[in-house]
Protein backbone atom coordinates (compact mmCIF):
# COMPACT_ATOMS: atom_id res chain seq x y z
CA UNK A 1 0.00 0.00 0.00
CA UNK A 2 1.02 3.56 -0.26
CA UNK A 3 1.52 5.28 3.13
CA UNK A 4 0.48 8.83 2.91
CA UNK A 5 -1.08 11.18 5.58
CA UNK A 6 -2.92 14.27 4.17
CA UNK A 7 -2.13 16.94 6.43
CA UNK A 8 -5.05 20.16 6.77
CA UNK A 9 -7.09 19.27 3.80
CA UNK A 10 -10.00 16.41 3.55
CA UNK A 11 -10.35 14.36 0.49
CA UNK A 12 -12.36 11.35 -0.36
CA UNK A 13 -10.06 8.63 -2.20
CA UNK A 14 -11.17 4.83 -1.86
CA UNK A 15 -13.00 2.00 0.58
CA UNK A 16 -9.59 1.10 1.10
CA UNK A 17 -7.88 4.36 2.12
CA UNK A 18 -4.18 4.04 3.12
CA UNK A 19 -4.35 8.00 4.14
CA UNK A 20 -5.34 9.98 7.30
CA UNK A 21 -7.44 13.07 6.36
CA UNK A 22 -7.74 15.39 8.80
CA UNK A 23 -9.39 18.98 8.48
CA UNK A 24 -7.21 21.23 11.16
CA UNK A 25 -5.19 25.01 10.59
CA UNK A 26 -7.21 26.69 8.11
CA UNK A 27 -4.56 28.02 5.76
CA UNK A 28 -1.69 25.45 6.40
CA UNK A 29 -1.49 22.23 3.57
CA UNK A 30 0.61 19.66 3.24
CA UNK A 31 0.65 16.32 2.77
CA UNK A 32 3.64 13.35 3.72
CA UNK A 33 3.93 10.00 2.44
CA UNK A 34 6.59 7.83 3.53
CA UNK A 35 8.22 4.43 2.13
CA UNK A 36 10.15 1.54 3.88
CA UNK A 37 13.65 0.69 2.54
CA UNK A 38 16.40 -1.48 3.29
CA UNK A 39 20.39 -1.22 2.89
CA UNK A 40 23.18 -3.56 3.16
CA UNK A 41 25.24 -3.30 5.95
CA UNK A 42 22.96 -0.49 7.43
CA UNK A 43 19.59 -2.05 7.25
CA UNK A 44 15.93 -0.29 7.03
CA UNK A 45 14.95 3.32 6.89
CA UNK A 46 12.03 5.25 6.57
CA UNK A 47 11.60 7.89 4.00
CA UNK A 48 9.64 10.58 4.15
CA UNK A 49 8.49 13.05 1.51
CA UNK A 50 6.79 16.15 2.77
CA UNK A 51 4.86 18.44 0.09
CA UNK A 52 3.90 21.89 1.00
CA UNK A 53 0.87 24.02 -1.05
CA UNK A 54 2.71 27.48 -1.60
CA UNK A 55 -0.73 28.67 -1.43
CA UNK A 56 -1.71 27.53 2.25
CA UNK A 57 1.79 29.26 4.30
CA UNK A 58 2.55 32.64 4.82
CA UNK A 59 5.66 34.36 3.50
CA UNK A 60 8.02 36.48 5.48
CA UNK A 61 10.16 39.54 3.68
CA UNK A 62 13.73 38.64 3.73
CA UNK A 63 16.82 41.35 4.00
CA UNK A 64 16.76 41.02 0.47
CA UNK A 65 13.65 42.00 -0.66
CA UNK A 66 12.38 38.82 -1.40
CA UNK A 67 9.84 36.29 0.33
CA UNK A 68 10.20 33.04 2.41
CA UNK A 69 7.71 30.79 3.83
CA UNK A 70 9.46 28.87 7.42
CA UNK A 71 7.43 25.72 8.77
CA UNK A 72 8.74 23.96 11.64
CA UNK A 73 8.42 20.21 11.51
CA UNK A 74 9.20 17.83 14.11
CA UNK A 75 9.15 13.93 13.63
CA UNK A 76 9.27 11.04 16.64
CA UNK A 77 9.30 7.12 16.05
CA UNK A 78 7.90 5.67 18.85
CA UNK A 79 7.39 1.82 20.40
CA UNK A 80 7.13 0.46 23.43
CA UNK A 81 10.89 1.09 24.75
CA UNK A 82 10.23 4.84 24.50
CA UNK A 83 11.29 7.35 21.28
CA UNK A 84 13.74 5.39 18.95
CA UNK A 85 14.24 8.81 16.96
CA UNK A 86 13.39 12.55 17.38
CA UNK A 87 13.93 15.29 14.67
CA UNK A 88 13.02 18.78 14.74
CA UNK A 89 13.78 21.12 12.00
CA UNK A 90 13.01 24.24 9.66
CA UNK A 91 11.76 23.82 6.83
CA UNK A 92 12.18 27.00 4.16
CA UNK A 93 10.49 27.56 1.03
CA UNK A 94 12.67 28.33 -2.49
CA UNK A 95 12.08 32.38 -2.31
CA UNK A 96 9.62 34.51 -4.54
CA UNK A 97 8.90 38.01 -5.27
CA UNK A 98 5.70 38.28 -4.30
CA UNK A 99 3.88 37.14 -0.66
CA UNK A 100 0.83 36.12 -1.96
CA UNK A 101 0.38 32.51 -3.98
CA UNK A 102 3.88 31.99 -5.47
CA UNK A 103 2.33 29.32 -7.69
CA UNK A 104 4.34 26.35 -6.97
CA UNK A 105 4.32 23.59 -4.03
CA UNK A 106 7.67 22.62 -1.92
CA UNK A 107 8.79 19.47 -1.23
CA UNK A 108 11.57 18.23 1.64
CA UNK A 109 12.88 14.17 1.90
CA UNK A 110 14.28 12.88 4.86
CA UNK A 111 15.95 9.16 5.71
CA UNK A 112 15.92 7.70 9.36
CA UNK A 113 17.47 4.74 9.65
CA UNK A 114 15.36 2.49 12.54
CA UNK A 115 15.93 -1.11 13.47
CA UNK A 116 12.85 -4.14 12.46
CA UNK A 117 9.66 -2.71 14.43
CA UNK A 118 6.23 -1.50 15.05
CA UNK A 119 6.64 2.51 15.53
CA UNK A 120 3.94 4.87 16.01
CA UNK A 121 5.15 7.93 13.71
CA UNK A 122 4.41 11.13 14.81
CA UNK A 123 4.56 14.37 12.98
CA UNK A 124 3.96 18.45 14.05
CA UNK A 125 4.17 20.66 11.47
CA UNK A 126 3.30 24.33 12.20
CA UNK A 127 3.77 27.66 10.25
CA UNK A 128 6.03 30.29 11.88
CA UNK A 129 5.21 33.27 9.95
CA UNK A 130 1.52 32.94 10.99
CA UNK A 131 -0.63 34.59 12.95
CA UNK A 132 -1.60 31.75 15.34
CA UNK A 133 1.11 28.99 15.43
CA UNK A 134 -0.84 26.46 16.44
CA UNK A 135 0.98 23.57 15.36
CA UNK A 136 -1.00 20.75 14.00
CA UNK A 137 -0.21 16.88 14.81
CA UNK A 138 -0.39 13.43 13.02
CA UNK A 139 -0.07 9.79 13.88
CA UNK A 140 0.65 6.74 12.01
CA UNK A 141 1.43 3.38 12.49
CA UNK A 142 4.59 1.84 10.31
CA UNK A 143 6.54 -1.43 9.80
CA UNK A 144 9.84 -2.51 9.49
CA UNK A 145 10.12 -6.06 8.57
CA UNK A 146 13.60 -6.53 6.52
CA UNK A 147 16.00 -9.28 7.23
CA UNK A 148 19.41 -9.71 5.21
CA UNK A 149 18.62 -13.57 4.50
CA UNK A 150 14.91 -13.01 3.04
CA UNK A 151 13.86 -11.73 -0.13
CA UNK A 152 12.03 -8.59 -0.26
CA UNK A 153 10.72 -5.45 -1.96
CA UNK A 154 10.68 -2.33 -0.39
CA UNK A 155 7.59 0.16 -0.71
CA UNK A 156 6.85 1.03 -4.47
CA UNK A 157 7.62 5.06 -4.82
CA UNK A 158 5.44 6.96 -7.16
CA UNK A 159 7.17 9.34 -8.92
CA UNK A 160 7.24 12.70 -10.53
CA UNK A 161 9.50 12.08 -12.88
CA UNK A 162 13.53 11.17 -13.06
CA UNK A 163 16.81 11.71 -14.17
CA UNK A 164 20.55 10.39 -14.20
CA UNK A 165 22.18 11.16 -11.47
CA UNK A 166 25.70 13.16 -12.95
CA UNK A 167 28.55 11.70 -11.34
CA UNK A 168 29.33 13.39 -8.08
CA UNK A 169 26.55 15.02 -8.00
CA UNK A 170 24.67 12.95 -5.66
CA UNK A 171 22.21 13.85 -3.25
CA UNK A 172 19.03 12.94 -1.11
CA UNK A 173 17.00 12.32 -4.08
CA UNK A 174 19.49 9.91 -5.37
CA UNK A 175 19.27 6.13 -5.64
CA UNK A 176 20.40 3.68 -7.93
CA UNK A 177 22.18 6.20 -9.91
CA UNK A 178 19.19 7.93 -10.89
CA UNK A 179 17.54 10.95 -9.28
CA UNK A 180 14.04 10.61 -8.33
CA UNK A 181 11.19 13.30 -7.56
CA UNK A 182 9.14 11.93 -5.50
CA UNK A 183 5.27 12.39 -6.38
CA UNK A 184 3.30 12.93 -2.95
CA UNK A 185 0.09 11.98 -3.83
CA UNK A 186 -1.46 8.77 -5.09
CA UNK A 187 -4.57 10.48 -6.91
CA UNK A 188 -4.04 10.24 -10.61
CA UNK A 189 -6.30 12.97 -12.77
CA UNK A 190 -6.96 13.38 -16.61
CA UNK A 191 -4.29 15.36 -16.91
CA UNK A 192 -1.40 12.74 -15.89
CA UNK A 193 -0.73 10.44 -18.37
CA UNK A 194 1.96 8.61 -16.86
CA UNK A 195 2.56 6.33 -13.74
CA UNK A 196 6.05 6.36 -12.91
CA UNK A 197 7.60 3.96 -9.98
CA UNK A 198 10.86 2.57 -8.07
CA UNK A 199 11.05 -0.31 -6.06
CA UNK A 200 14.03 -1.83 -4.68
CA UNK A 201 14.61 -6.17 -4.68
CA UNK A 202 16.49 -7.67 -1.91
CA UNK A 203 18.40 -10.77 -1.57
CA UNK A 204 17.93 -12.28 -4.33
CA UNK A 205 21.26 -13.69 -4.77
CA UNK A 206 20.89 -15.40 -1.20
CA UNK A 207 17.76 -17.51 -2.28
CA UNK A 208 18.68 -17.90 -5.57
CA UNK A 209 22.54 -17.80 -6.12
CA UNK A 210 24.29 -18.05 -9.06
CA UNK A 211 20.88 -18.13 -10.81
CA UNK A 212 18.55 -15.17 -12.64
CA UNK A 213 14.74 -14.22 -11.76
CA UNK A 214 12.10 -12.89 -13.19
CA UNK A 215 10.40 -9.27 -11.94
CA UNK A 216 6.98 -8.64 -13.10
CA UNK A 217 5.18 -5.48 -12.38
CA UNK A 218 1.18 -4.93 -13.35
CA UNK A 219 -1.52 -2.91 -12.92
CA UNK A 220 -4.88 -4.76 -11.19
CA UNK A 221 -8.61 -3.77 -9.95
CA UNK A 222 -8.60 -3.01 -6.47
CA UNK A 223 -11.68 -5.33 -5.82
CA UNK A 224 -11.45 -8.22 -7.97
CA UNK A 225 -7.90 -8.49 -7.94
CA UNK A 226 -8.24 -9.02 -12.04
CA UNK A 227 -4.69 -7.44 -13.94
CA UNK A 228 -5.57 -4.60 -16.19
CA UNK A 229 -4.58 -5.68 -20.17
CA UNK A 230 -1.90 -4.09 -21.85
CA UNK A 231 -0.44 -2.89 -18.20
CA UNK A 232 2.00 -5.30 -17.34
CA UNK A 233 6.06 -5.53 -17.91
CA UNK A 234 8.69 -8.19 -16.74
CA UNK A 235 12.16 -8.37 -17.06
CA UNK A 236 14.88 -11.32 -16.22
CA UNK A 237 17.36 -10.03 -13.98
CA UNK A 238 20.49 -11.33 -12.78
CA UNK A 239 20.19 -11.96 -8.67
CA UNK A 240 21.68 -9.82 -6.23
CA UNK A 241 22.05 -8.01 -2.70
CA UNK A 242 19.96 -4.76 -4.48
CA UNK A 243 18.18 -5.00 -7.54
CA UNK A 244 16.76 -1.37 -8.79
CA UNK A 245 13.27 -1.42 -10.20
CA UNK A 246 12.30 1.72 -12.27
CA UNK A 247 9.13 1.50 -14.24
CA UNK A 248 6.26 3.11 -16.15
CA UNK A 249 3.53 2.73 -17.72
CA UNK A 250 1.26 5.09 -20.02
CA UNK A 251 -1.68 5.58 -18.24
CA UNK A 252 -3.66 7.83 -20.71
CA UNK A 253 -6.45 4.68 -21.92
CA UNK A 254 -6.45 3.70 -18.05
CA UNK A 255 -10.25 4.35 -16.84
CA UNK A 256 -11.03 5.58 -13.81
CA UNK A 257 -11.28 3.58 -10.68
CA UNK A 258 -9.30 2.22 -7.81
CA UNK A 259 -6.34 0.17 -8.50
CA UNK A 260 -3.06 -1.84 -7.34
CA UNK A 261 0.22 -1.37 -8.58
CA UNK A 262 1.90 -4.84 -8.10
CA UNK A 263 5.47 -6.05 -8.25
CA UNK A 264 6.55 -10.09 -7.72
CA UNK A 265 9.82 -11.58 -7.80
CA UNK A 266 9.71 -14.97 -9.43
CA UNK A 267 11.98 -17.72 -9.55
CA UNK A 268 12.79 -20.13 -12.69
CA UNK A 269 9.64 -22.45 -11.15
CA UNK A 270 7.46 -19.16 -11.66
CA UNK A 271 6.94 -19.28 -7.60
CA UNK A 272 6.60 -15.86 -6.03
CA UNK A 273 9.67 -15.16 -3.70
CA UNK A 274 8.30 -11.35 -3.09
CA UNK A 275 5.37 -9.33 -3.29
CA UNK A 276 4.90 -5.48 -3.02
CA UNK A 277 1.77 -3.54 -3.82
CA UNK A 278 0.36 -0.31 -3.73
CA UNK A 279 -3.04 1.43 -4.23
CA UNK A 280 -3.88 4.15 -6.28
CA UNK A 281 -7.05 5.66 -8.10
CA UNK A 282 -7.62 6.74 -11.00
CA UNK A 283 -10.09 9.61 -12.40
CA UNK A 284 -10.37 9.96 -16.30
CA UNK A 285 -13.77 10.36 -18.51
CA UNK A 286 -11.76 10.78 -21.35
CA UNK A 287 -10.40 6.82 -20.56
CA UNK A 288 -13.84 5.95 -19.68
CA UNK A 289 -15.39 7.43 -23.64
CA UNK A 290 -12.06 5.45 -25.00
CA UNK A 291 -13.97 2.32 -22.75
CA UNK A 292 -17.22 3.19 -24.02
CA UNK A 293 -15.80 3.00 -28.04
CA UNK A 294 -13.86 -0.51 -26.74
CA UNK A 295 -17.28 -2.07 -26.12
CA UNK A 296 -18.58 -0.74 -30.01
CA UNK A 297 -16.55 -3.18 -31.58
CA UNK A 298 -17.70 -6.15 -29.17
CA UNK A 299 -20.13 -8.62 -30.72
CA UNK A 300 -22.57 -10.16 -28.67
CA UNK A 301 -25.51 -11.93 -30.97
CA UNK A 302 -27.30 -14.26 -29.90
CA UNK A 303 -26.36 -13.70 -26.23
CA UNK A 304 -28.82 -13.30 -23.49
CA UNK A 305 -27.65 -9.20 -23.03
CA UNK A 306 -28.90 -9.45 -27.15
CA UNK A 307 -32.27 -10.19 -26.04
CA UNK A 308 -32.82 -7.45 -23.11
CA UNK A 309 -33.61 -4.22 -25.42
CA UNK A 310 -35.78 -2.29 -22.80
CA UNK A 311 -33.49 0.29 -22.19
CA UNK A 312 -35.54 1.03 -18.55
CA UNK A 313 -34.40 -2.99 -17.97
CA UNK A 314 -30.81 -2.72 -18.58
CA UNK A 315 -30.87 0.30 -16.85
CA UNK A 316 -32.36 -1.38 -13.83
CA UNK A 317 -30.26 -4.85 -14.31
CA UNK A 318 -27.08 -2.78 -14.55
CA UNK A 319 -27.70 -0.73 -11.42
CA UNK A 320 -28.48 -3.49 -9.40
CA UNK A 321 -24.64 -4.32 -10.15
CA UNK A 322 -22.98 -2.00 -7.74
CA UNK A 323 -22.79 -3.54 -5.20
CA UNK A 324 -20.29 -6.45 -6.50
CA UNK A 325 -19.08 -4.16 -9.35
CA UNK A 326 -15.28 -2.52 -9.31
CA UNK A 327 -14.45 0.86 -9.17
CA UNK A 328 -14.17 1.40 -12.89
CA UNK A 329 -17.27 -0.28 -13.34
CA UNK A 330 -19.07 2.11 -11.39
CA UNK A 331 -17.33 4.62 -12.85
CA UNK A 332 -18.33 3.44 -16.39
CA UNK A 333 -21.71 3.62 -15.08
CA UNK A 334 -21.65 7.07 -13.73
CA UNK A 335 -19.65 8.66 -16.86
CA UNK A 336 -21.40 6.67 -19.72
CA UNK A 337 -24.04 4.77 -19.19
CA UNK A 338 -26.88 7.39 -18.49
CA UNK A 339 -25.96 8.56 -22.14
CA UNK A 340 -24.73 5.30 -24.19
CA UNK A 341 -26.58 3.56 -26.25
CA UNK A 342 -28.48 0.86 -25.94
CA UNK A 343 -26.40 -1.52 -27.85
CA UNK A 344 -23.83 -0.23 -25.36
CA UNK A 345 -26.00 -1.20 -22.51
CA UNK A 346 -26.62 -4.60 -24.01
CA UNK A 347 -22.61 -5.13 -24.51
CA UNK A 348 -21.37 -4.05 -20.84
CA UNK A 349 -23.92 -5.97 -19.25
CA UNK A 350 -22.83 -9.02 -21.15
CA UNK A 351 -18.36 -8.34 -20.86
CA UNK A 352 -19.54 -8.02 -17.36
CA UNK A 353 -20.53 -11.20 -16.25
CA UNK A 354 -18.25 -13.20 -19.67
CA UNK A 355 -15.97 -11.77 -17.91
CA UNK A 356 -16.45 -12.83 -14.27
CA UNK A 357 -18.13 -16.08 -15.55
CA UNK A 358 -16.99 -16.79 -19.04
CA UNK A 359 -18.70 -20.46 -19.37
CA UNK A 360 -21.74 -19.17 -18.65
CA UNK A 361 -21.98 -15.86 -17.90
CA UNK A 362 -26.16 -16.22 -18.10
CA UNK A 363 -26.45 -18.68 -15.49
CA UNK A 364 -24.25 -16.54 -13.40
CA UNK A 365 -26.40 -13.22 -14.04
CA UNK A 366 -29.45 -15.60 -13.49
CA UNK A 367 -28.57 -16.49 -10.17
CA UNK A 368 -27.17 -13.21 -9.05
CA UNK A 369 -30.59 -11.64 -10.08
CA UNK A 370 -32.60 -14.34 -7.74
CA UNK A 371 -30.36 -12.85 -4.96
CA UNK A 372 -31.13 -9.45 -6.16
CA UNK A 373 -34.99 -10.12 -5.78
CA UNK A 374 -34.26 -11.35 -2.17
CA UNK A 375 -32.58 -8.45 -1.32
CA UNK A 376 -35.38 -6.15 -2.31
CA UNK A 377 -38.10 -8.22 -0.89
CA UNK A 378 -36.76 -7.89 2.68
CA UNK A 379 -34.62 -4.55 2.72
CA UNK A 380 -36.42 -1.75 -0.12
CA UNK A 381 -38.53 1.17 1.21
CA UNK A 382 -41.04 3.17 -0.24
CA UNK A 383 -38.34 4.95 -1.74
CA UNK A 384 -35.39 2.66 -2.29
CA UNK A 385 -34.66 -0.41 -3.82
CA UNK A 386 -33.20 -3.29 -1.56
CA UNK A 387 -30.06 -3.88 -3.49
CA UNK A 388 -29.21 0.18 -3.58
CA UNK A 389 -29.68 0.15 0.67
CA UNK A 390 -26.70 -0.81 2.85
CA UNK A 391 -28.14 -4.11 4.15
CA UNK A 392 -29.02 -4.93 0.41
CA UNK A 393 -25.40 -4.18 -0.72
CA UNK A 394 -23.67 -6.33 2.20
CA UNK A 395 -25.81 -9.38 1.60
CA UNK A 396 -25.57 -9.08 -2.70
CA UNK A 397 -21.29 -8.45 -1.90
CA UNK A 398 -20.58 -10.79 1.04
CA UNK A 399 -23.77 -13.09 0.65
CA UNK A 400 -26.19 -14.01 3.27
CA UNK A 401 -24.06 -13.51 6.67
CA UNK A 402 -24.30 -16.95 8.99
CA UNK A 403 -25.56 -15.36 11.58
CA UNK A 404 -28.02 -12.06 12.03
CA UNK A 405 -29.45 -10.96 15.29
CA UNK A 406 -32.59 -8.73 14.63
CA UNK A 407 -32.71 -6.34 18.46
CA UNK A 408 -35.37 -3.53 17.52
CA UNK A 409 -37.35 -2.86 21.13
CA UNK A 410 -34.01 -3.19 23.29
CA UNK A 411 -34.23 -0.12 26.03
CA UNK A 412 -32.92 3.29 24.92
CA UNK A 413 -31.63 1.85 21.80
CA UNK A 414 -32.45 2.56 18.34
CA UNK A 415 -33.49 -0.64 16.39
CA UNK A 416 -30.26 -2.49 14.99
CA UNK A 417 -28.95 -6.04 13.93
CA UNK A 418 -25.64 -7.92 14.05
CA UNK A 419 -24.53 -8.91 11.20
CA UNK A 420 -21.74 -12.26 11.72
CA UNK A 421 -19.94 -13.83 9.14
CA UNK A 422 -17.11 -16.67 9.85
CA UNK A 423 -15.48 -16.10 6.67
CA UNK A 424 -15.22 -13.04 4.43
CA UNK A 425 -12.34 -13.67 1.60
CA UNK A 426 -9.05 -14.27 3.81
CA UNK A 427 -10.95 -12.12 7.14
CA UNK A 428 -12.11 -14.60 9.67
CA UNK A 429 -14.84 -13.79 12.37
CA UNK A 430 -16.42 -9.99 10.69
CA UNK A 431 -19.40 -8.60 11.44
CA UNK A 432 -21.58 -5.19 11.02
CA UNK A 433 -24.01 -3.64 12.57
CA UNK A 434 -26.96 -1.90 11.46
CA UNK A 435 -29.15 0.65 12.89
CA UNK A 436 -32.26 2.51 12.27
CA UNK A 437 -32.43 6.32 13.38
CA UNK A 438 -35.91 7.21 12.22
CA UNK A 439 -37.72 4.17 13.82
CA UNK A 440 -39.76 4.59 10.47
CA UNK A 441 -38.66 3.00 7.52
CA UNK A 442 -37.04 -0.08 6.29
CA UNK A 443 -33.83 1.72 5.92
CA UNK A 444 -31.17 0.14 8.35
CA UNK A 445 -27.84 2.08 7.89
CA UNK A 446 -24.21 0.75 8.91
CA UNK A 447 -23.03 1.71 12.19
CA UNK A 448 -19.93 -0.13 12.86
CA UNK A 449 -18.26 -3.27 10.87
CA UNK A 450 -14.29 -4.38 11.46
CA UNK A 451 -14.35 -5.07 7.41
CA UNK A 452 -11.55 -4.33 6.02
CA UNK A 453 -12.29 -1.86 3.23
CA UNK A 454 -15.86 -1.26 5.08
CA UNK A 455 -17.42 1.96 6.94
CA UNK A 456 -15.26 1.02 10.46
CA UNK A 457 -17.42 4.01 12.42
CA UNK A 458 -16.15 5.71 15.78
CA UNK A 459 -14.89 3.68 18.98
CA UNK A 460 -18.33 4.81 20.64
CA UNK A 461 -20.23 3.79 18.03
CA UNK A 462 -22.22 1.37 20.73
CA UNK A 463 -23.00 5.02 22.40
CA UNK A 464 -24.48 6.26 19.09
CA UNK A 465 -26.66 3.18 19.42
CA UNK A 466 -27.87 3.92 22.66
CA UNK A 467 -29.00 7.83 22.19
CA UNK A 468 -32.69 7.05 21.18
CA UNK A 469 -33.78 8.15 24.72
CA UNK A 470 -30.55 8.59 26.45
CA UNK A 471 -28.59 11.59 24.94
CA UNK A 472 -24.99 10.90 26.51
CA UNK A 473 -22.91 14.32 28.08
CA UNK A 474 -19.29 13.17 26.34
CA UNK A 475 -19.46 11.70 23.09
CA UNK A 476 -15.20 11.25 23.04
CA UNK A 477 -15.39 9.10 26.15
CA UNK A 478 -14.99 5.25 25.74
CA UNK A 479 -18.18 4.01 26.81
CA UNK A 480 -18.58 0.40 28.21
CA UNK A 481 -21.13 -1.68 26.04
CA UNK A 482 -21.99 -3.34 29.81
CA UNK A 483 -22.74 0.03 31.04
CA UNK A 484 -24.77 2.10 29.13
CA UNK A 485 -28.35 0.78 30.04
CA UNK A 486 -30.23 -1.74 32.00
CA UNK A 487 -31.61 -4.30 29.82
CA UNK A 488 -29.02 -3.94 26.86
CA UNK A 489 -27.80 -6.60 25.40
CA UNK A 490 -25.41 -5.21 22.28
CA UNK A 491 -22.52 -6.33 24.04
CA UNK A 492 -23.88 -10.06 24.53
CA UNK A 493 -25.09 -9.79 20.85
CA UNK A 494 -21.60 -8.44 19.66
CA UNK A 495 -19.89 -10.73 21.56
CA UNK A 496 -21.99 -13.95 20.96
CA UNK A 497 -24.07 -13.41 17.98
CA UNK A 498 -26.76 -16.06 17.32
Amino acid sequence: MKNSINLGVIALLSLLTISTFTKAQKNLKAQLVYNTFWSPGTGPFIETYLSVAGNSVVYKQQPDGKYKAEIEIMVSFKNDGGIKHFDKYILTSPPTETSSDPGFNFLDQQRYPLPNGKYVFELTIADLNASIKKPFTVTQQVELNYHSHIAAISDIQFLENYSKTEPGKENVLTKSGYNLIPFVDNYYPQSRSSLRFYAELYNTSKVLPGEVCLVTYHIETFEQKRIVEKFRGFSRRETAEVIPLLGEFSIETLPSGNYNLVVEVRNRQNEILAFRQSTFIRFSPMADSLQAGEFEKMNIENTFAAAITSRDSLSEYIYSLRPISSSQEIAFHNNQLKVAKTEIMQKFFYDFWHKRHPENPEQAWLAYHEEVKKANAEFSTKTIKGYDTERGRVYLKYGPPNTRTKEYHEPSAYPYEIWHYYKIGNQQNRKFIFYNTDLVTNNFTILYSDVLGEQTGNKNWQAELHKRDTPLKDDSRDYNMRDLTPGNNVFKNFENPR
